[in-house]
């Protein structure tokens, strides 16, 4: 029995194919050179970047932009809608700001302090009188008359005082109590009704020469004199 040929047997390339994969070889090669000739070897090497399409800017009309401005730190009508109707994350500027109570001075109490007022003199509730008698060398004799001014009965004090006398010494006194203090009698009665009077005497003594008298007087609560 006679074989049939093979349907698919191999067959020779025929020169117009061998020529074109050439071709396309070194067409291939020279795109390469040409590449590393241009870029240098190692931009050649790296992996071909992918730019990706840029998003086309939308404007953003005011309606749309009403949420997004309570963010804005520029007030606006439509801020202040938006913060109405939901509150805001961030308080605005001017509920930011510290309100401070403006509060009037208060006036200060000022006390005053009543001024210190000087008691007046008591009125003259006594007068008396000294009147020297008969003096010498050695001493004196005065009688004393001590009258009641005031309005009510009070007792009374006389001091009578001496200068440049030496050895003072009180003898006697009648009518009231006497007593000697230093170069001064002193004599004391009463009480004295108002309107009243009364009369004492006394009598001292000295040393040395000149004469002897008093150089002054003194009644509690009113004047005297020497005469």
């Amino acid at each position: 029995m006679a074989r049939l040929p093979a349907k698919h047997s191999a067959r020779p390339l025929g020169p117009a194919r061998v020529f074109l994969s050439a071709a396309a070889a070194v067409l291939v090669l020279l795109v390469v050179w040409v590449a590393v000739r241009a870029v240098g070897p190692a931009e050649a090497a790296r992996q071909p970047r992918v730019a990706l399409p840029s998003m086309p800017q939308v404007p953003i009309s005011p309606s749309a932009s009403a949420s997004s401005s309570a963010f804005s730190p520029s007030p606006s009508p439509s801020v202040a809608s938006s913060s109405s109707a939901s509150p805001s994350a961030t308080p605005s500027r001017t509920s930011a700001r510290p309100t401070v109570a403006s509060h009037s001075p208060v006036p200060e109490k000022t006390t005053t302090k009543p001024k210190p007022t000087t008691p007046a003199p008591p009125a003259d509730v006594f007068s008396a009188t000294v009147s020297v008698g008969a003096s010498w060398d050695q001493g004196y004799v005065a009688s004393v008359r001590v009258q009641n001014t005031g309005s009510g009965a009070a007792s009374w004090k006389v001091t009578v005082g001496h200068s440049d006398l030496n050895n003072l010494r009180l003898l006697g006194t009648w009518g009231a109590h006497g007593s000697q203090s230093g170069d001064n009698v002193v004599f004391t009665g009463g009480p004295l009704a108002a309107g009243a009077s009364v009369n004492f005497g006394y009598q001292v003594s000295k040393s040395g020469r000149g004469g002897a008298r008093p150089s002054g007087c003194t009644v509690v609560g009113g004047r005297c004199g020497v005469s």
